[in-house]
Order: C-alpha cells, then sequence, then structure tokens
C-alpha cells in the first residue's frame, strides 16, 4: 500500500512539474477588428486617439485590446495577469504605425498628451533617438516600459 501511494505521489508530483513547454510567442495581429474594445473601459478601439495596444494569450491564442499604452502597461501589471505566458504588442506613435513588442519601446511621458491626444497617456517609439526627439520637443521624459512604476499607473 505504501509503493502505491508513494508511486502515486510521485506520478502527480511530476506532472505537476511539467512546465517546461516555453511559451508559445503569438505575432501581433496586423490589423485592429472593428469590433475591437478596450479591456477595462470597453471603448472602441477606433474611437479613441493615441497608440493601441494588444496581449496575445499563448495558451488560448485569443487577442486582449487596449485603448492607450497606459491601459496595456496596466494590465501587464495586475498580479492576475503578471505571470501568464503572453505576448504584448504597442503601436508606435510615429508614422507610420506599426506593431511592436512592448519590451522593445521606448516611451515618451508628456504634460503635453491631453493636447496631442486628448488623454493622459505614454507615447511608445521603435527606438530611443525617435523618442528623445519627440520629448524634446514636447517637454517630455523617456522611459523603458518597465521604469514606468504602478504608482505612475494609478495603481
Amino acid at each position: 500500500m505504501k509503493k502505491i501511494l508513494l508511486t502515486t505521489a510521485l506520478a502527480l508530483l511530476l506532472t505537476a512539474c511539467d512546465d517546461d513547454k516555453p511559451a508559445v510567442r503569438l505575432e501581433a495581429e496586423a490589423t485592429i477588428p472593428a469590433d475591437a474594445h478596450d479591456y477595462f473601459n470597453h471603448m472602441g478601439l477606433h474611437d479613441t486617439r493615441g497608440s493601441k495596444g494588444q496581449v496575445r494569450l499563448s495558451e488560448s491564442g485569443e487577442t486582449v485590446w487596449f485603448d492607450s499604452a497606459r491601459t496595456l502597461l496596466t494590465y501587464l501589471r495586475l498580479p492576475e495577469t503578471a505571470n501568464q505566458p503572453l505576448t504584448a504588442y504597442i503601436s508606435t506613435f510615429e508614422p507610420p504605425a506599426h506593431w511592436l513588442p512592448v519590451d522593445d519601446a521606448w516611451f515618451v511621458q508628456t504634460p503635453q498628451s491631453a493636447e496631442l491626444i486628448g488623454k493622459e497617456d505614454y507615447f511608445p517609439f521603435p527606438s530611443e533617438e525617435a523618442a528623445q526627439a519627440f520629448a524634446n520637443v514636447h517637454q517630455g521624459k523617456v522611459l523603458r516600459g518597465k521604469d514606468i512604476s504602478a504608482a505612475d499607473l494609478g495603481l
């Protein structure tokens, strides 16, 4: 009986440790669907100005949409999503806009964001040089996504 219990316990332990599968990195969806809504405020993405975000959930393949860099970064900091296998993308602010992995983006925080796009937000750029050029014109500060604190996001 002990041998059966020990074998069963060992099998359960090995099964629980079978998390060695690499997370699948899903590509960004090329276009935003007409019916896409922000995860938090349910605003239509096509109804708001500024950069957009998307999170591709590795396990389900589902795409979660965001109407701003701020809401995307907030989602990534939530305890319930922090350890999920996912891939996050942000649309760049400089034309032509394209999807960029959020970890590769350079963000500009400027007091002029409400004047520029009608809301407080961060402006994502694909390079530090592009971000710095925008920051110089708009009295902004260049940051990496990891440098934007939970307090900055209002968490």
